[in-house]
């Protein structure tokens, strides 16, 4: 293990010096040295760790890619300092020349790069001294996160070169790929992953936060029932949705997951090794220096710097009174205190509230960010089975919303008439079950409301015509590719529409 540690430590090191550079930059001569670095099964984990080394700039620095899927929402608004890129992010008028545009790019084709190296350079064939356990786990976890992040690509910059090849002089220039071609990847790697790791990891065990089994099969289902959602609307993708997602319910105890009986739990830092919510997450670690960037610095942007804070619409309507997850989701900052929500504002500032672990310190905390987790399964199961349709899977779907709602909110459950309004209290639930996770931007694209939605919450917020919002239209939908990037590799033209 200290060997492995020491690797991890090495790859820290390297990502520092070479942070800032896209995949469109690299320096092909590098791969030189890779292919002489893979001796050992060290080498080979060591190399996995980078890539997940790679993930945590989305949960350190400006947490750009959590940032663009709350901030341009009807969930978060502008809170601290009035910067200026903040602002467009808030009011959906930033560029191709945005720093979070280019960040959120950035950090996926890092990752994929070294997922990519590790899937090429990793040769069995010549070295036979390779544990092949450890290899194919390697594979495995490869091949997950080059999908997790090509999933967030194709969400926000549509079609995208799909690179799956270290870069050398051949590559260095790659055209942009029709989605379909790039999901079609995301799902061949996926179905790769949930055949080929462990079924999942006790939190306490050294591999807790790793890509497991039931993670590749959350994900997958997930990427179905986005592609059965706009703007693919793919039907044929529902049923699949439904069936892989149902995989993970139906065995829920063989993947030690769960819903989790008080929702205040979920975040609690002093109940990580219970949590069964836990899928896949970035594990924060308190105490590390900021050269690892174990820490997370999500209480710091939403409690120390108030950067993000909850919208109007959150904080006057979007829970019932006695919802328990009102209070665990938003709070006041009164000083260096936490109040209530419902304290009146006065002086106090309204936070995002689910983060927050270590009032001493908002520099360093060790709270963990859930990509995906149990209750986001069974929502996303409810969901595919609500747009299936059919009266008995509209009762499954039903059964599957309260079995989060009952214990979560604490509220009593929840009927329905027919399709439609079943369909929008999914919606309801879903918003108030993971507000502030990153998913409302991608939600409320798949449903196609993020137009309407996102012109009356603009007039609502600056208390204008909502005519004056006028510019939020289809092309809102994506975001523009770098423009650092066009201008190096004009295979990527033409940019996306509107920008």
């Amino acid at each position: 293990m200290n060997q492995v540690y020491t690797l991890f430590v090495f790859c820290c090191l390297m990502a520092t010096c070479s942070g800032c550079s896209s995949f469109l930059e690299e320096d092909p001569k590098s791969q030189i040295a890779t292919t002489n670095f893979y001796k050992n099964d060290n080498d080979v984990v060591g190399a996995v760790n980078g890539i997940y080394l790679a993930m945590r700039e989305d949960v350190t620095g400006n947490i750009s890619p959590i940032w663009m899927a709350e901030m341009p929402t009807d969930d978060a608004r502008l809170g601290g300092t009035p910067v200026s890129e903040r602002l467009e992010v808030e009011n959906l008028i930033y560029a191709s020349r945005h720093n979070f545009v280019r960040a959120v790019w950035n950090t996926a084709y890092k990752a994929i790069g070294r997922a990519n190296a590790v899937l090429t350079y990793v040769d069995t064939l010549t070295n036979t001294t390779l544990n092949r356990a450890v290899v194919r786990r390697s594979f495995g976890e490869a091949r997950f996160l080059r999908a997790f992040y090509y999933t967030r690509l194709v969400q926000l910059y549509g079609d995208v070169p799909l690179v799956l090849t270290p870069v050398d002089e051949s590559t260095l220039y790659p055209v942009r790929s029709p989605k379909t071609d790039v999901y079609q990847q995301i799902i061949d790697d996926l179905q790769y992953a949930e055949k080929t790791l462990a079924p999942n990891y006790t939190y306490t065990e050294a591999n807790g936060g790793r890509a497991t089994a039931v993670a590749a099969k959350a994900l997958l289902g997930y990427v179905y029932m986005v592609m059965g959602g706009y703007p693919m609307n793919d039907a044929s993708k529902w049923p699949l949705a439904v069936a892989k997602l149902e995989e993970i319910i139906a065995n829920k105890t063989q993947f030690k997951v769960d819903i989790m009986p008080a929702y205040r739990d979920i975040f609690d830092v002093t109940k990580k090794a219970a949590n069964k919510e836990n899928i896949f997450y970035y594990k924060g670690v308190s105490g590390q220096t900021s050269s690892f960037l174990a820490y997370t610095r999500l209480q710091y942007w939403y409690y120390g710097f108030t950067s993000v804070i909850p919208t109007n619409e959150v904080i006057d309507s979007l829970y019932q009174p006695t919802d328990l997850r009102q209070n665990v989701s938003i709070a006041r900052k009164s000083g260096s205190s936490i109040v209530p929500i419902t304290t009146p504002p006065g002086t106090t500032i309204p936070i995002i509230n689910k983060y927050v672990d270590n009032l001493t310190n908002s520099n360093d905390n060790q709270n963990d960010f859930h990509a995906l987790r149990y209750s986001d399964v069974v929502l996303m199961y409810a969901e595919s089975l609500i747009e299936v349709g059919g009266a008995n899977n509209l009762e499954k779907a039903l059964t599957a919303i309260n079995s989060v709602r009952v214990p979560h909110a604490g509220l009593p459950a929840l009927t329905y008439t027919d399709q439609a309004d079943l369909r929008q209290k999914l919606r309801q639930e879903r918003r108030r079950e993971l507000v502030f996770e990153g998913k409302r931007y991608y939600d409320l694209i798949r449903w196609n409301t993020f137009v309407p939605t996102m012109k009356e919450h603009l007039a609502r917020e600056y208390n204008k015509a909502i005519t004056d919002f006028n510019y939020v239209d289809q092309n809102r939908m994506l975001m523009p590719l770098p423009y650092i990037d066009l201008v190096n590799n004009p295979n990527l033209t033409p940019q996306n529409p509107g920008y």
